[in-house]
């Protein structure tokens, strides 16, 4: 391999981050771009003056001076995309989250394993200094036993995602972010995040009970006003019980009459506890007293995920983010979807549901 570790991204609509984060790291070179919209690809390879682009990524992948790629294609087509790019000999960071089903995941962990190469998913809130400095006190032991994580993203009304988007050559759709089918849903997209995070935290215990509920409340109309269709969930709240004794409450939206945009992660120890909301609160007792500590400053180099991607391929060193772990992610995405019938009508209060007569 050469020095540096040439990059191809596939997906040039979230893949643009990962583009821009590849161009940072001298470590990597940017090698090639593929993207479906053959008028975005030519204007952002304009932009970044990338030497080689493509509209089918097979293409791509048939390169033997291409060692990485970033996959960055809507979520039901991480699976296929993951196991082809490794089964060519190429390093794979995929977006978040890992597929659509746990089946899918543990086929591209599988093809990881076989070809040998790095498989990393881009959970990048693992990627914070506040995330990287909690983790360190735990491995210490300094919050005790986490027995209850409660988290959540909320976002307010007026944030729904666009069915329709607008850049530089045009519209485009956006609209599997609202569907099913394409891998979308507040619980894959923000959730994955969340509960990622807490599994990182809590040591990816088994999971033990799930109850969910998901509600559509709101995307299908508001796809339905830009002339398309949806049917994912823009809010899911759940509760899980881990073999352990743990649990874990989650709520995500995106779009519900609430004040503002929060996110947050609080851990409940039996030595302390924790809150990251807004920066990093730390909770104990000593000396007679209940403590509450604010860290102000962090001594923790902190790496984007792109760059901690390409240093784990050049070291042979395993990432942040396993195969194993975007597994578990994925297994408690379905359990939260299986745990729960997703509401697409209005609840009204007071009313009972008829009962079906038999025969």
């Amino acid at each position: 391999m050469a020095a540096k570790v040439r990059v191809g991204v596939i997906g040039l609509g979230m893949g643009m981050g990962h583009a821009r984060r590849y161009r940072e790291c001298p470590e990597a070179e940017l090698a090639a771009f593929c993207d479906r919209d053959a008028a975005w690809l030519a204007h952002v390879q304009r932009e970044m003056q990338v030497p080689h682009t493509f509209t089918d990524y097979g293409d791509l992948l048939d390169r033997p001076d291409i060692d990485a790629v970033s996959i960055c294609l809507p979520t039901a087509l991480h699976a296929e995309a993951a196991v082809r790019a490794l089964g060519a000999g190429k390093h794979v960071l995929c977006e978040k989250p890992m597929a659509t089903n746990a089946r899918d995941a543990r086929a591209m962990a599988a093809a990881a394993k076989r070809a040998r190469k790095v498989l990393m998913i881009s959970q990048n809130q693992r990627f914070t200094q506040e995330a990287q400095y909690l983790k360190r006190r735990l491995g210490k032991g300094e919050l005790g036993d986490l027995y209850f994580v409660r988290t959540g993203w909320r976002r307010p009304m007026g944030m729904l995602p666009q069915p329709v988007a607008h850049r530089a050559t045009g519209a485009f759709s956006r609209n599997w972010f609202n569907q099913q089918a394409g891998g979308g849903g507040v619980l894959r997209d923000l959730g994955s995040h969340m509960v990622d995070l807490s599994l990182w935290f809590l040591g990816f215990p088994k999971i033990a009970q799930v109850l969910g509920a998901n509600y559509a409340m709101f995307t299908p109309q508001h796809a339905a006003a830009a002339g398309q269709r949806a049917d994912a969930e823009d809010l899911a709240v759940g509760m899980i019980r881990f073999a352990n004794g743990a649990s874990l409450q989650l709520e995500v939206s995106f779009g519900t009459f609430v004040e503002s945009e929060v996110v947050f992660l609080e851990l409940y120890g039996t030595r302390g506890g924790a809150s990251l909301r807004n920066g990093l609160r730390l909770f104990g007792a000593g000396e007679g007293a209940y403590t509450t500590t604010v860290p102000q400053r962090f001594s923790i180099p902190v790496e984007t995920p792109q760059a901690h991607f390409v240093h784990a391929i050049q070291k042979g060193s395993e990432p942040l983010v396993t195969p194993e772990q975007g597994v578990a992610v994925i297994e408690v995405l379905d359990a939260l979807y299986a745990g729960g019938v997703t509401q697409r009508k209005p609840v009204r209060p007071g009313r009972r549901a008829k009962k079906r007569k038999a025969g």
